[in-house]
C-alpha cells in the first residue's frame, strides 16, 4: 500500500475516522467478509482502472483480503511515482484470484502532466484507447472504474487527429472543448463502455462497474499545505457539505452512461453487466477520512506539533477508513449480478 494511507501507522492523532460507517436508507450494508468474497469471485480477474482513487479502493481491498490469504505481487510499481503504471496481486490457490490496478488518469491516451510532474498541462487523444488496462480488458471479469480528477486540468483535446478543443488554455488560440472539461469526461466514459461492450464475447460473464466521484477536501479557508487544509476530526452533518456543481455533474454523467450501456447489452443478450459504485454523497460527507498532513511515519514525534506549512493529502482516503465502504458496496453489487 502507498505509505501516505497508513494513517494509523503514520499517527494521525484523530481517529474517530475509523469508527464511522455509512449506512443507506433501507437496507442493511454489511461490511465486507474477506473469505466470503475470495469465495465469490474465485478464480476471476478484478481490473480497478483509472486514476489514484482506484489503487486507493484496490489496495483497501487487497488488505482485508490479505487477512485470509497471502498474496504474490507478481507485478509493481517502479520507484518513480510518475510510473505507477501496473500493479497485480495474485491469491493463490484455492482462491486463484487476481487483483489489478492500471494507472490511466484520463481512460485515453494523454500526454503531458499526468506524465510529467514538471508539465503544467495535459494533451489528450479522446478517441485513443490505447492505455495498457485494453489490453487485458477481455480477460477482466470484474472491472472497476474510478476516474475523473484529472479532468479539471488544463489540456488540449484532440479527436480524430485534430483539435477538438481546449480548457484553462488561453493560451492556445483555439475554442473551448464543448460542454467544458466535464463535457470530455463524459465523451471519454461513453467510448470507454462501449469499447469495453464491443471487446467483450457474449458468453463470458462480466461486471463493469463505474465509480462516481469521490470528492478531495480542501478546506477553502486554507491554502492547500496548511496544516488545517483537511484536519475535520469529524464527518460533515446533514447540509454541512459544501456544494460542488462540477462533481454532481460528472456523478450525473456516469450515471447516465452507464444506463446507457447497461441498456445496450441487456438488448442483445450479452453477459454483460453495466452497474454505478455511487459513493459521491457517502464521500462528500467525510472530510476526516483523509490523510492531511500525515502522510509519512514518525514525522511528527511525540508532542511536536505541526508547522503550519506542510504537504497534505486531502484527497486520497485513509486505510482503514472511508475507503472500505467502497468496497463494502461493491461485494453487494457482486451478489445482485450473480
Amino acid at each position: 500500500m502507498v505509505s501516505a494511507e497508513k494513517c494509523v501507522v503514520n499517527g494521525k492523532p484523530d481517529n474517530g475516522y475509523l469508527n464511522w460507517r455509512w449506512q443507506p436508507a433501507g437496507c442493511n450494508l454489511s461490511a465486507l467478509d474477506p473469505a466470503e468474497f475470495l469465495r465469490a469471485v474465485r478464480g476471476k480477474l478484478l481490473g480497478f482502472v483509472g486514476d489514484s482513487t482506484a489503487r486507493n479502493q484496490a489496495e483497501s481491498l487487497v488488505c482485508f483480503l490479505s487477512t485470509v490469504s497471502r498474496p504474490e505481487t507478481t507485478h509493481q510499481y517502479e520507484d518513480h511515482p510518475m510510473s505507477h503504471k501496473f500493479w497485480r496481486w495474485v491469491f493463490p490457490a484455492p482462491h486463484n484470484v487476481s487483483v489489478s490496478t492500471y494507472w490511466s488518469p484520463f481512460l485515453v491516451r494523454a500526454e503531458g502532466r499526468s506524465v510529467d510532474y514538471a508539465m503544467t498541462h495535459d494533451t489528450l487523444f479522446l478517441d485513443a484507447l490505447t492505455e495498457p488496462w485494453t489490453a487485458d480488458v477481455e480477460a477482466m471479469d470484474v472491472m472497476v472504474i474510478s476516474a475523473g480528477h484529472w479532468f479539471n486540468h488544463q489540456a488540449v483535446y484532440y479527436d480524430k487527429g485534430q483539435i477538438a478543443g481546449v480548457f484553462a488554455r488561453p493560451d492556445v488560440n483555439e475554442t473551448d472543448i464543448a460542454g467544458g472539461y466535464i463535457g470530455a469526461y463524459r465523451k471519454v466514459i461513453r467510448r470507454v463502455l462501449e469499447y469495453v461492450h464491443e471487446k467483450s464475447s457474449g458468453d463470458k460473464q462480466k461486471l463493469v462497474v463505474v465509480s462516481t466521484m469521490a470528492p478531495a477536501h480542501f478546506d477553502a479557508k486554507y491554502a492547500s499545505n496548511h496544516r488545517d487544509a483537511c484536519s475535520r476530526p469529524n464527518p460533515y452533518d446533514e447540509g454541512e457539505v459544501p456544494e460542488d456543481g462540477g462533481t454532481a455533474e460528472m456523478r450525473k454523467a456516469v450515471l447516465e452512461e452507464a444506463a446507457a450501456a447497461a441498456a445496450a447489452a441487456k438488448r442483445q443478450r450479452r453477459g454483460l453487466r453495466f452497474d454505478v459504485l455511487d459513493v459521491t454523497r457517502l464521500a462528500s460527507m467525510r472530510p476526516d477520512g483523509h490523510p492531511g498532513a500525515y502522510i509519512v511515519k514518525d514525522r511528527y514525534g511525540a508532542g511536536k506539533p505541526v508547522p503550519e506549512t506542510v504537504f497534505n493529502d486531502c484527497l486520497h482516503w485513509c486505510a482503514p477508513g472511508p475507503v472500505d465502504t467502497f468496497n463494502d458496496i461493491l461485494v453487494h453489487i457482486l451478489a445482485a449480478s450473480g
